[in-house]
């Protein structure tokens, strides 16, 4: 049975078209913001870069335990604060790389620079999701693949309610090479699946989202967000 936030024609684990994607967004399930029409593709929606991110800090010489359920360890292994994204231009003059070798980045573009091996724990630009009826998935874009970029490792379920800024974990696969990521761009891209209504809600048991208000939850992200929190459940 359909209620009336629920567009007809679907199955339930079935993952949605572009038309889905728009007949939910209409009756107020599906969340973007900020929509832009040309990153629906026919069965996803493609999510952009943004500025904040932790990285992998290098460990102590003598102790390299890492213990998830430990928020000190946590501290340590993402640093204190979060990072920025940098101007190109900036990286241009600190690695004295010529210019004609950030072919297609503008000197003004911001850039997170990823290290050879290391993980970064990086977010959308988008606020998304699929509240009352459905779930979601991330997966990186193909091509981002190809570079040596994994985007979310097996972590990009969004179970049905779910709906925030996205935190990606970004890993450079490559052992030699830094890689350049320019803030702005795609990198992911959301699959969202028809699931039915629920009896409770994700904000009731959620570990990062505490609100069903849209407005309440876009004022109050903030970078310290992405950090883990791991529970023994």
């Amino acid at each position: 049975m359909t209620t009336e936030n629920e567009p007809t024609d679907q199955i339930v684990g079935s993952p949605l078209s572009d038309k889905l994607i728009r007949a939910h967004m209409t009756a107020g399930n599906i969340l973007i913001h900020p929509f832009n029409d040309q990153n629906l593709q026919n069965s996803s929606y493609d999510v952009c870069l943004g500025r904040y991110y932790y990285a992998e800090q290098d460990p102590s010489f003598d102790f390299t335990l890492f213990n998830p359920y430990n928020p000190n360890h946590t501290k340590k292994v993402w640093g204190e604060k979060p990072c920025e994204a940098v101007r190109a231009r900036t990286l241009m003059d600190r690695f004295h790389v010529p210019e004609e070798e950030w072919e297609n980045i503008d000197p003004e573009d911001e850039i997170i620079l990823l290290s050879p091996g290391k993980t970064y724990l990086c977010h959308t630009t988008e606020f998304i999701g699929f509240q009352n009826v459905g779930t979601t998935m991330m997966k990186a874009r193909s091509t981002l693949g190809r570079d040596f970029i994994e985007i979310c490792k097996c972590a990009g379920w969004g179970d049905n309610g779910y709906v925030n800024r996205w935190t990606m974990e970004v890993t450079n696969n490559s052992t030699r090479y830094h890689i350049p990521l320019v803030v702005g761009t795609r990198v992911a891209q959301i699959v969202f699946f028809y699931t039915g209504s629920t009896d409770r809600p994700y904000a009731a048991t959620g570990t990062y989202q505490t609100t069903d208000d849209f407005e309440q939850l876009r004022r109050s992200w903030k970078p310290e967000m992405m950090l883990p929190r791991l529970k023994k459940s």
